[in-house]
């Protein structure tokens, strides 16, 4: 448990006696998360026993409430955004058009200063002050990155805020979103920002990398998947977790390179997560919805991007985010070879070890990376059992040798 916010509950929530009320319980819970600070309700009712089955029932409920609001702002702010396309210039960055767009930012490209470097601005599309809870959000996820330093991660060089708005500068590559690959893999219509001449350069672009996919597919696919869990193991080796790892987060190129970005601020399951959109929930794993967030949920996560890459569609789909979460925790996806014939065996296994249950799921970056080598190199990969699933494999086969000797 955060013990910093502990110490806090026991100095704030109560008086002098060190009693406090459910009622104040619950209001030091939602600033907790009104300032990303993650609470915890298991951690709550754990620290609080005498209110923990009013926690467990009614915490949830305050969670919901406050992402319907947070819904509810966004919508609201989203009419306010145009005024922030007219900007041509934030600190020494002078914009030059809009590459991308997510729910709660924009991507521009951008010249920096007087050598005029290329890089890209992250901008939060609305005035910071009258959103200081989204500008700490931004600020805070920005700040996930500053210390990686590695080849296949986007680069964080600085934050500001200019003219009412706060922005990230981060490196520029020249890459395009895997999910739109996926998109023009399986015949999907692309979604495109910018104008026509723009839109156009990057319908080639995207054409280039799925033509470079489709001349050499499991070779590429292998390749985009072990810089991905390189970066993955880099992050990981310097204590931070991507916790939103989905298609949409990775850049590649027509000469196989790839990025990640779009590292997340940690949500414990039993609050802000199950309340997200299907999109953010599709490759979260069961161990992560459960309350255990750990390196192997991140390579679930790449093993599901894996799949669809395979694919050409998501292992699980649903029309609400409790439909998804039901699928997800009880359900098994259809193995890649049901969907696509000629996808190597071994290829399948790397997927499938990567989405297995914990137990018999790579345990680590590192483990996944040398499959990835093994395969890249022509050699046999098998899948991976839990310890009690290879005990009873043995003695099972041995009871069957003994069987068929006694008979």
């Amino acid at each position: 448990m955060n013990t910093e916010l502990l110490t806090q509950r026991i100095g704030t929530a109560g008086t002098d006696s060190g009693y406090c009320t459910l009622e104040e319980l619950a209001t030091q819970f939602v600033d907790e998360y009104r300032r990303w600070l993650n609470p915890s309700i298991d951690d709550y009712a754990d620290s609080y026993p005498e209110y923990a089955t009013e926690i467990r029932e009614s915490f949830p409920v305050l969670i919901a409430m406050e992402e319907w609001k947070g819904n509810q702002e966004i919508d609201c702010l989203k009419q306010q955004s145009a005024d922030c396309l007219k900007l041509r210039q934030l600190g020494n960055c002078q914009l030059i058009r809009e590459m991308s767009r997510s729910r709660t930012a924009l991507f521009f490209e951008a010249v920096q200063g007087a050598q005029r470097r290329p890089v890209a601005v992250k901008l939060m599309p609305w005035k910071s002050e009258l959103t200081p809870r989204w500008r700490d959000r931004f600020k805070r996820e920005a700040h996930l990155t500053f210390r990686l330093q590695h080849k296949n991660i986007i680069t964080i060089y600085s934050t500001g805020e200019d003219q009412g708005y706060s922005y990230a500068v981060l490196q520029q590559v020249q890459g395009v979103g895997l999910n739109q690959v996926i998109a023009c893999l399986s015949g999907s219509a692309l979604s495109l920002t910018g104008d026509r001449d723009e839109s156009q350069q990057n319908i080639k672009q995207i054409q280039a990398v799925t033509h470079a996919l489709e001349r050499d597919r499991w070779r590429m696919s292998a390749l985009i998947a072990l810089q991905l869990s390189n970066a993955l193991r880099y992050a990981h080796n310097h204590g931070v977790l991507h916790n939103d790892f989905r298609p949409e987060n990775v850049l590649v190129n027509a000469d196989w390179d790839c990025w990640l970005t779009g590292f997340a601020l940690p949500q414990f399951a039993e609050g802000a997560l199950k309340q997200q959109q299907t999109l953010t929930l599709r490759n979260q794993s069961p161990d992560r919805l459960n309350g255990v967030v750990s390196e192997q949920s991140d390579l679930y996560s790449l093993g599901m991007t894996l799949y669809e890459l395979v694919t050409g569609i998501p292992a699980f789909t649903a029309r609400s985010s409790s439909e998804l979460i039901e699928l997800i925790m009880h359900s098994e996806p259809a193995r890649p070879s049901e969907l696509v014939k000629d996808i190597p065996t071994d290829f399948e296994n790397i997927i499938l070890n990567c989405i297995s249950p914990v137990g018999q799921r790579y345990q680590s970056a590192d483990e996944l990376s040398i499959d990835l080598v093994r395969f890249l190199n022509g050699k046999s990969v098998r899948r991976r059992l839990s310890r009690r699933s290879a005990v009873w494999g043995k003695w099972s086969r041995f009871w069957g040798k003994s069987k068929n000797s006694s008979g």
